[in-house]
Parts: structure tokens; sequence; C-alpha cells
């Protein structure tokens, strides 16, 4: 149904522009038929080489059924639709100046940026429980045992940056890995497990201490046995709240992959109640942690594919800095991108959100937002050779300011690192309204050719 929708529009301008060139409405329906399925068609093909999205060729038929759709919409209303939307366009246009429009762009992006506030807060570590305990090899409940090795885990609450993961994976000297450094288990050591940062309790055995299969230096866990704080580790839960952010190293070595689901670590209370896991599912690595988001109407666990083999050792970092997640395995970053955003916040509120979907969030957001100030600039701005320096400047700054206030306001909220890519984008989908705006400036040629005008 989405996929229908989203080529509506589509198919709609398709026929605006063939009937205004003297087409008839069967061969307009046709070639909307025809440009939908052909762009469908190269979507899904660049899809293909894209490594973060997935080809879904099902999905050219209901995009081209879209496109029909908006063809046939337009044959119906479009030339009463143009009309009345051509007055309204008129109207505002003949009362725009720099000073209105930049109050009413105030006024816009006040609301705007005032939800965002709200939204983006959704994405904060504010709902962890400070009742969960730590546990490795299993979780609370105890059901989802883990088989295999574990040599070293350590927990920040910031999220640690890339060059830093990578020094560490190569086993270089860091000393900057001591910033915000909560726990520190060393697992090639003898018991008892003891915090070398004399933050938490000493790890215990949950039921009985395995034997030692190997003569190896870590920590071995059969899935009938399991470690785990005696207490809750709820001054570790407020410490990453206070700062939002969270990164989790995991050394581990699994002793299989076929049928496995089990949790590596986890920060837990109960099989429902759950603060973080990481866990292995077959070769896939997941990680979920606890938010208002992930918490209620959401498939929010990330899984990232081919990253265990039996016997095989890997060096997981998993971290979270208020909105985006990453991991690491042995150093490399993971290409996939897992970001919490306002968009997916805005969805959260009527729809269930998912992994899968939450670049598509972001776009939606950010669309939704500079697109209508882009047309409003650009209705504003056909008067440009009539206004002085001064009303010009004034529109430029309309264009430019929002999307890097929004991005600094977005940053604040969450505690994450500023991405000049959202501001380039955000600035480029308001430049985008002011140009589509103006692709017709006159009523006729939007509108579909008539006897009258023929005869003429």
């Amino acid at each position: 149904f989405l996929n229908v929708l989203l080529f509506v529009p589509f198919g709609f301008a398709v026929s605006s522009r063939l009937r205004g060139r003297g087409a008839s409405r069967a061969k307009a329906l046709v070639w909307a038929l025809a440009a939908g399925a052909l762009a469908s068609y190269v979507v899904e093909l660049l899809q293909f080489y894209i490594p973060t999205r997935n080809s879904a060729w099902d999905d050219v038929t209901p995009n081209s059924l879209g496109s029909l759709a908006g063809s046939l919409i337009f044959a119906l209303c479009g030339d009463a639709t143009l009309r009345q939307l051509s007055k309204y366009e008129e109207v505002i246009e003949g009362w725009l100046s720099p000073l209105r429009t930049t109050v009413l762009l105030l006024v816009y992006f006040g609301l705007c940026f005032g939800v965002s506030i709200p939204l983006q807060q959704q994405t904060r570590l504010s709902n962890w429980d400070a009742k969960c305990a730590l546990f490795v090899g299993n979780d609370a409940s105890g059901e989802r045992g883990w088989e295999g090795q574990v040599s070293r885990l350590q927990v920040w609450n910031r999220a640690l940056p890339e060059g830093l993961v990578h020094r560490m994976a190569a086993g270089s000297l860091a000393p900057d890995a001591e910033s915000g450094l909560l726990m520190s288990y060393d697992f090639t050591a003898p018991a008892p497990y003891m915090d070398q940062s004399k933050f938490l309790p000493a790890l215990a055995w949950i039921s009985t201490k395995p034997s030692s299969k190997n003569n190896v230096q870590a920590l071995e866990i059969d899935g009938a046995s399991w470690l785990g704080t005696k207490s809750s580790v709820g001054e570790l839960t407020r410490k990453i709240q206070e700062t939002n952010q969270f990164t989790v190293r995991i050394v581990c070595v699994p002793a299989g992959i076929h049928g496995t689901d089990g949790r590596i670590v986890s920060i837990s209370q109960s099989a429902e109640n759950v603060n973080l896991h990481l866990r292995q599912e077959g070769t896939n690595l997941v990680l979920w942690f606890r938010n208002p988001l992930s918490e209620t109407r959401s498939v929010l666990a990330w899984y990232v594919p081919g990253v265990f083999e039996a016997g095989q050792a890997r060096d997981i970092v998993a971290s979270y800095d208020g909105s985006d997640a990453s991991i690491y395995v042995d150093g490399k970053r993971v290409e996939e991108t897992y970001r919490l955003s306002a968009g997916a916040s805005l969805v959260h509120n009527f729809f269930s959100v998912n992994t899968d979907s939450l670049d598509g969030y972001v776009i939606v957001y950010e669309t939704l937002i500079f697109l209508p100030a882009g047309l409003l600039v650009g209705m504003a701005g056909r008067k440009w050779s009539k206004w002085k320096t001064a009303g010009r400047m004034l529109l430029a700054v309309d264009l430019l300011l929002p999307p890097v206030f929004l991005e600094f306001l977005l940053v604040w909220v969450s505690g994450r690192e500023i991405l000049a890519g959202n501001i380039c984008f955000s600035l480029l989908l308001s430049v985008a309204g002011a140009c589509l705006v103006n692709l017709d400036c006159r009523v006729r040629e939007l509108l579909p050719i008539s006897r009258d005008s023929l005869q003429v």
C-alpha cells in the first residue's frame, strides 16, 4: 500500500505534463504506467549495489500501479485541482514580502523545532531500569544460554570514536580508552573475576562452574552455567543515563553456529525486563537496547549477519551516542547504519517502526520540514529583482540558517556528534522546494490544453 502511495504523485505529474502537451487520456495512462515501471526498476537496480539496501523486485508492480493510479486521479480531477492550487499560489505570492516571509518561516520553524525536541528525547536511554543485573553467557531468565569462551568485557558511558576502537582491536596502547571506562573484566586471569575498575562487584557463577575442556586462558561457558552479579548494577545504569551513551566491548569465541540463540552479554532483571543484550543467533550478531522507541511497537533489534564462525575469536564493540549506534567487528566498522531520529519517533506515534526503515524515517522527517519552507521561499523569490539587497539577504538567511539550527538542536537533545551530511541534505531540500515551485511560472503551462485554446 505504501509503495502504491509513493508513486501516485509521480503518475499525476507525468499525466499533467503529457496532457499539457496535447496527449490523449489513454496515451497519458499508458505512458504513466510505463514511466512508473521504468523508474521503479531503476530504483531497485540501484539498491542492488548499495550495501545498506535490499532490492525487492516485487516492489516494481505496486510502484507501477501507484503511477497508474496517479494518472487516473489526474484524469478525474487534475484539471480542477491544478487550477484551484494556482489561484491559491497567486494569492500567496501577492501577499509575500521579505519581512512577511521571514515572520511566517520563524513561526513555522518554531513549531517544527518545538516538536523535534520531545521527539528526539524518545531516543534517550531514559527508561533503563536500575534493578537489572549484569550477566555473561545468559540473561536473568536463565533460558538463553550461550556456549563459548570469553576473555574480556568492558563498558564505557560514552561512544568510543572509530580510531580508538581500531587501536584497541590491534592491541595498541590506548591511554584515552580510560576516559569513561566504567567496568573492565579480564577473564584470562583465574577466578574470582573482579572488575579491574573496582566499580562493579565480582562476577560469580550461576549454577555449577563448568569444567575446563581445553588448556586455554579464557573463561569457558557451556550454556548450562554462566556468570552474573549477585546484586543489581544500578550505579552502572545511572552513569550511562547521565551521558545517554554507552560502549560495550566483548572478546569471545563461539563454540558453534548451528541452532544457537544465546545471550553473550545481558543487563537484565527478567526475560521481559532488559536494558541491553548482545546475542549470537547462528552466524548473526544481534544488538538490542532499551529506549522509549524500542520498548513498544517496534522491531529495533539490529542484526549483523555473518559475524560468527565456530572457534573463531571476535573482538566486538557496540556503541550508542544518543541517536546513532555503531558496531565494530575486529576493529572494522559495520557498514549498515542504525539511526534513531526524530523522524523515527514521529512514525512511532502512528505505526510500528523497524530497523530496516531507520534511514527512511530521517528522510521523511526532514522532507516534511524543509521542502514546504523551500516552496514558500521560492514563491517569495519570484520578486527577487524588485527587492533591495537587504530583502535578498533576508531570504538567503531564511533558506540557509534553519538546517544548521535544527542539527544543533538535535545534537543538544541527543548528545551525538554534529553530522554535516544532515545539514547539507536539509539545505538541499529547501533549495529543491524553491526550485520546484518555479519550474512552471505560468498557469497555462501547468494545465491541459483545452479545445478553445487549440482553436485560438
